[in-house]
């Protein structure tokens, strides 16, 4: 499995990424989803990042530059991915590439019904702990923010 960072030329991130944005509006109750639309994913802030094995997309997320820490976006596996540690794998990689751009501090938001059990499984084992929102999200009783130093990190 390699890591790298991509765009939204690349048809695949495309097409996980809208499915993940489209599932997210799903699994969430109306209103609580905070998933990035193919445009604002497109943004200077955002970076965007995937999983490949053997030339297929395993999983993409993105992380979002804040002036005082980075922020997970769209993290998402392919269906046809998942159990293979490919989220793991990608994860560990954008928290190397925050690390390196300069961040102390990566947050995240979520949210709390079962369709989001294996990422709040996933970011508690990294060491992410639950924290305020921030960055102008609500707590909407629905979603959970995370927060983790990247000098306490794995």
């Amino acid at each position: 499995m390699h890591f790298g960072e991509t765009s939204l030329a690349d048809e695949s991130i495309l097409k996980l990424l809208e499915y993940h944005h489209a599932d997210m509006q799903v699994v969430s109750p109306p209103g609580t989803a905070y998933a990035f639309d193919i445009e604002r994913l497109n943004a200077p802030d955002i970076r965007l990042f995937g999983a490949w094995e053997e030339g297929a997309l395993l999983a993409v997320g993105a992380l979002r530059s804040h002036k005082d820490f980075a922020e997970i976006k769209s993290m998402r596996a392919a269906r046809e991915a998942a159990g293979r540690g490919a989220g793991k794998g990608l994860l560990a990689y954008m928290l190397e590439i925050a690390r390196a751009d300069g961040f102390h501090t990566v947050k995240l938001e979520t949210g709390i019904n079962p369709a989001f059990d294996a990422a709040n499984g996933l970011y508690r084992s990294f060491g992410f702990a639950e924290t305020e929102p921030f960055a102008g999200y609500q707590d909407n009783g629905d979603n959970r923010f995370y927060a983790l130093s990247l000098s306490a990190a794995q």
